[in-house]
């Protein structure tokens, strides 16, 4: 009886932890790109990408290579790391960057100063005001 109290409990907990899991607020693809149902995060992994999304004050993630996102609208903070990634946003307020060759292009950003605050680590990184 007291096995199968303790199974019980133990089947309780692997089921309830699993619907925890399935409910998480990403969606993700073979392509090793997502973005969250409440729109507020873009990731994209992988190498050559070329997408496009809408974002309203939100966060872009990129990593891997050679991707291309596009992104309408704005982002409190972009991150991406890998080599040969480019980024085009029209308006971001933090950028940080690590690895070689990556490209921010924006319009404009919410600082004082006009200018996102950027953190740039490695080779031949660059963000670019269009």
């Amino acid at each position: 009886m007291k096995k199968m109290k303790t199974l019980s409990i133990l089947a309780f907990l692997l089921i309830g932890t699993g619907t925890a899991f399935s409910q998480s607020r990403k969606t993700e693809s073979s392509k090793g790109v997502e973005q969250s149902d409440n729109k507020k995060i873009v990731q994209v992994e992988g190498v050559g990408h070329k997408l496009s999304y809408t974002l309203s004050g939100g966060t872009v993630e990129v990593a891997g290579g050679d991707n291309t996102v596009t992104v309408k609208g704005s982002a409190k903070k972009i991150s991406v790391s890998g080599t040969g990634n480019t980024v085009y946003i029209d308006r971001v307020d933090k950028i940080m960057m690590e690895g070689g060759n990556n490209t921010i292009y924006y319009r404009t950003s919410g600082t004082k100063s006009g200018k996102p605050d950027a953190s740039l680590t490695g080779v031949g990184n660059r963000v670019v005001r269009q």
